[in-house]
C-alpha cells in the first residue's frame, strides 16, 4: 500500500447501529493537539457517498455518525484556527448538490453553521454510488486553488458504479493534490490500492471516534507542531 498522509491504516470506529455496551465505558480515541495554523493555505475537500450501500438499513453508516465525526474533527481544529489560511469544503457524490458548502475559511464568524448544514444526506441527493461527478468538482476547486495544499478525503464503501471505473482511479492519482480514501465497511478495491492515495478502513464493529480520528489525519497534515 503506498501512503500519502501518513504510513499507517486505523481500524477502528462503529458505523452500523448501536455500539454493544458493555461494563465498561467505550472510550472514544482522543484527537491530539491540532498544533499551529499551516505556513502556506490549505483547502481540506470532504466528500460524502450517500449510496444505498452507505445509509440504507444494514449498510456502512445507516444512522450517519460519520457526520457527527466530522464535525467533532472540524471543530476540533477550528477552535485552533487564528488565521484564514485553513479552508474547508464538504461535497456529496451527487453533483450538482444543494448540499455543497462552498469553501469555507474556518476562522470565518459562520464556519460551523455552513459546515453543519452541509454535514447531512442532501435532500436533493439521488443517492448515486458514481464517485466522478464529485471528483470533478473537487478538480475545479483544487485547480482553482493551485496556491494551496489541497487534500481530498473520500467517505465510501468504494462500491461504485461508475461507467469506467479504472478512468476514476487514474484520476484519483493524478489529483492536483493529496487523497485520503476512508473505505467504510468493506475491504479496499484493488484499483484503489495500486494507486498513490492514503487508505483508512472503518470496520463496522470498531470504536465509536475513530473515524473522527481519521478525518482529523487529514485536517492537520501541514499543521505546524500538530500530535495525534
Amino acid at each position: 500500500m503506498n501512503v500519502h498522509l501518513y504510513p499507517s491504516v486505523l481500524q477502528q470506529s462503529t458505523l452500523q447501529g448501536n455500539p454493544v455496551r458493555s461494563a465498561r465505558r467505550v472510550q472514544k480515541p482522543q484527537l491530539g493537539w491540532p498544533g499551529f495554523d499551516p505556513a502556506r493555505p490549505s483547502l481540506d475537500i470532504l466528500d460524502f457517498d450517500h449510496s444505498g450501500s452507505v445509509t440504507a438499513p444494514g449498510g456502512t453508516d445507516p444512522i450517519g455518525s460519520r457526520f457527527d465525526e466530522a464535525e467533532r474533527a472540524i471543530n476540533t481544529v477550528k477552535k485552533w484556527t487564528t488565521t484564514n489560511r485553513p479552508k474547508v469544503a464538504i461535497i456529496h457524490f451527487d453533483q450538482p448538490s444543494t448540499g455543497n458548502s462552498g469553501i469555507v475559511p474556518l476562522i470565518s464568524a459562520d464556519a460551523q453553521q455552513r459546515l453543519r448544514s452541509s454535514l447531512c444526506c442532501p435532500a436533493d441527493g439521488a443517492g448515486t454510488s458514481d464517485l466522478q461527478p464529485s471528483l470533478t468538482e473537487a478538480e475545479k476547486m483544487a485547480i482553482a486553488h493551485s496556491d494551496h495544499d489541497v487534500r481530498l478525503t473520500i467517505f465510501s464503501d468504494f462500491a461504485l458504479t461508475d461507467r469506467d471505473p479504472a478512468a476514476v482511479f487514474q484520476r484519483l492519482k493524478v489529483f492536483p493534490g493529496k487523497v485520503h480514501a476512508v473505505v467504510l465497511g468493506n475491504p479496499p478495491p484493488a484499483m484503489l490500492m495500486e494507486i498513490n492515495v492514503m487508505v483508512t478502513t472503518i470496520g463496522l464493529t470498531d470504536t465509536p471516534g475513530t473515524l473522527a480520528r481519521a478525518i482529523y489525519r487529514s485536517l492537520i497534515t501541514t499543521r505546524r507542531r500538530a500530535r495525534l
